[in-house]
């Protein structure tokens, strides 16, 4: 029995407000299409030319296809391309193929893949002619006849979007930088890494067209159609006017969106969208700023996509469509932009999917894969009801006393916050009546749907922003972003994030994509809401203590009794000068860090900063993914030397290298000594 439940919580509390998001924002929902399919891996759909056949790419090595009907329950094994395509890497397999506009008379077709080398420290990324001799239902592995290869260290990544073939009837070839030497090979012109390719594949094994912009320039590479590119993952050709839109994918700043024009160079690795790589100083002239970026926080991975040409969306049409394989959110913005336009993407829908590319239907409307396995299509809200435009509404938080729980809310506190350049939080939650939390496996609390998260910052005693993590009835989550007025008597929805001085420092108020590029699906999306967070007592609004998870069992809200407190995982309070530094760093890098940074998550490298990972899987002697210190063979952590560990260097960073890197402008000194201290007392990655 607990003794110490406080009073005002002997029975459950019953939300009163804080309902009613039973609706995705947006202009558009996500609906899931062909419900008896599923793909491992699907990274490209293709139409076939002429019959009503979609086919699949599943980055394994396969190629399947199946009946453009609603009710098609199963997909035909069109290739099995295992023995030719290199055992996939974290880039690397089969990567996309395009349809010869001839095909009805050719039966050819072009795939792109990475392919071994008989040296296992190299690949190479190929680009091969393949033919069908049924009309599309099989494809012959003996008929694949390499046109082009690539070779690439075998760590090598970024490998670039599916091949495809422009009005002309030349192909196009995206290709990464290979993920290498700082990207520095998409400005060599020598090397076809980081540039566009077009080549003509009518003739054996190619010809360069006479008028590609380096077919006569000695010292340079004739296929190259543009350069400085990273990663140009998701691509399209205007259907009304000759431009090709590409999806570049940036490092840990800016996602970008070029009008690709044969001769130009964007910059990579000079700049990182409109922006010097690293706010470094350096030369501009000569490169093409995007037609559009957005900031991703080192969370992001933009995917480019068509331009809209269907009728379900009258004032879609011209717009071009591009997502964000990370957080889901489907956006559009002009074709009209240039480099010299301002542009604002509009959100056109938050999917909740990891989107890997986007197919056109014959009717011009959207269809996209998610990772996981399913096939989308983007429809209209049913009814058309949005999120509140202002937090009064939402019914979330008492407007004349946000610091304290509305009725039908439940406080919580968690014992190391996510750092906030040390703003002052307060957190509640609200459960729907009847509903329960289930507690996986890992301590996450899995919440029902219809669940809001409300979190408001504090200037003082002043509420400056009143952030909303809410649980759909699809089930997705979705992040909204409230900016409170100076006076403090309410807040309104921003559409975009955006900075702005507060006390004499800058406060990032988060746009929708970057909630969820914190709030992962790996992480179980709710962060803070953990048993080793919760597992510490607060004082409720009666004024009584009570442990939080003892009153949460208490009232019924758990879906099975979570057990004494006292034998449950805990971890110290950020404030707790006398916790062990194992157990201290630990536990902040699981709040700060394992977000992204865990097997399934965002974060670039393997370190697994979960607190209950070994130590020799936190990146401890362990390579790093970026090298921001200067030394060779750079490593995660380095026992017994944070000085040499670049996970310390990475929270000592500066704007675009620190981390964690959302909402933050003042590095948190205290952390970076607790985790000094912790690094200076390993003396081994090995398990005790």
């Amino acid at each position: 029995m607990y003794y110490d439940v406080p009073s005002g919580y002997e029975t459950r509390p019953v939300p009163r407000g804080c309902q009613g998001f039973d609706v995705r924002p947006g202009e558009a929902r996500a609906v899931r299409v062909y419900p008896d399919l599923s793909f491992e891996g699907p990274v490209a759909i293709v139409r076939h030319p002429s019959d009503a056949f979609y086919y699949v790419v599943e980055q394994r090595g396969t190629v399947k296809r199946f009946v453009d009907r609603a009710d098609a329950r199963e997909a035909e094994l069109v290739a099995d391309l295992r023995g030719v395509v290199k055992g996939i890497g974290y880039e690397d397999g089969l990567l996309g193929l395009a349809f010869d506009p001839a095909f009805a008379t050719t039966g050819g077709l072009v795939l792109k893949y990475t392919a071994p080398t008989e040296d296992p420290t190299r690949i190479r990324l190929v680009i091969a002619h393949a033919r069908s001799f049924d009309g599309g239902a099989t494809l012959s592995k003996d008929s694949i006849a390499e046109i082009l290869s690539i070779e690439r260290p075998a760590d090598a990544s970024h490998h670039g979007g599916p091949p495809g073939y422009g009005r002309d009837g030349m192909l196009y070839v995206p290709v990464g930088d290979g993920g290498l030497d700082g990207g520095a090979l998409a400005q060599d012109p020598t090397s076809l890494a980081g540039k566009i390719l077009r080549i003509d594949v009518s003739k054996t094994p190619y010809g360069i067209p006479p008028d590609n912009p380096f077919a006569a320039t000695k010292d340079a590479r004739p296929e190259i159609f543009a350069l400085g590119l990273r990663n140009p993952h998701g691509w399209s050709f205007d259907p009304d006017e000759p431009a090709l839109w590409v999806g570049d994918v940036g490092l840990h700043s800016y996602e970008e969106v070029n009008r690709v024009r044969g001769g130009e160079n964007f910059g990579w690795p000079i700049r990182e969208g409109a922006h010097c790589k690293d706010d470094a100083p350096c030369d501009a002239t000569g490169l093409v700023d995007p037609v559009h970026e957005y900031v991703n926080f080192g969370g992001g991975a933009i995917v480019g996509g068509p331009v809209y040409g269907g009728a379900r969306f009258p004032w879609l049409r011209g717009q071009l469509v591009f997502a964000d394989f990370v957080s889901g959110r489907i956006e559009h913005i002009p074709r009209a932009a240039t480099a010299t336009t301002s542009t604002s993407a509009r959100l056109l829908v938050e999917s909740g999917k990891n989107v890997t590319s986007f197919s056109v239907t014959p009717e011009g409307e959207l269809l996209f894969a998610d990772h996981v396995g399913g096939l989308w299509s983007v429809e209209t809200n049913v009814d058309g009801r949005t999120v509140p435009a202002t937090l009064g509404e939402t019914g979330c938080v008492d407007m004349t006393r946000p610091t304290e729980a509305p009725p039908g809310l439940v406080p919580y506190s968690v014992a190391m916050p996510l750092w906030s350049d040390g703003t002052e939080k307060t957190r509640f939650m609200a459960v729907p009546d009847g509903a329960t939390i289930r507690v996986g496996a890992e301590g996450d609390f899995e919440m029902p749907v219809g669940s809001v998260l409300v979190k408001t910052f504090l200037a003082g005693a002043q509420p400056v922003e009143t952030r909303l993590l809410v649980r759909h009835a699809d089930g997705e989550w979705g992040g909204y972003t409230y900016e409170w007025t100076d006076d403090g008597r309410d807040a309104t929805l921003l559409e975009n994030g955006k900075v702005k001085d507060v006390a004499g420092k800058p406060h990032t108020f988060p746009s929708r994509a970057q909630c969820v590029s914190c709030h992962t699906p790996a992480a179980g999306f709710t962060l803070g809401l953990h048993v080793a967070q919760l597992n510490h007592s607060i004082v409720y609004a009666d004024r009584r203590r009570a442990n939080q998870l003892a009153t949460l069992d208490h009232v019924g809200l758990f879906e099975e009794p979570i057990g004494e407190a006292a034998t449950l995982p805990r971890f110290p309070a950020r404030e707790d000068t006398a916790a062990a530094p194992e157990e201290w760093a630990r536990a902040y890098l699981h709040a700060n860090c394992s977000h992204c940074h865990r097997p399934g998550g965002p974060g670039r490298g393997n370190a697994d900063l979960r607190f209950s990972s070994p130590l020799a899987e936190t990146g401890c002697d362990s390579a790093a993914f970026f090298d921001v210190i200067g030394r060779e063979d750079a490593r995660v952590i380095v026992p017994g030397d944070p000085d040499g560990s670049v996970l310390v260097a990475r929270m000592r960073g500066e704007q675009t290298g620190r981390m964690p890197p959302l909402a933050t402008s003042v590095v948190d000194e205290r952390a970076v000594q607790q985790i000094r201290a912790w690094i200076k007392g390993i003396d081994s990655c090995a398990p005790l």
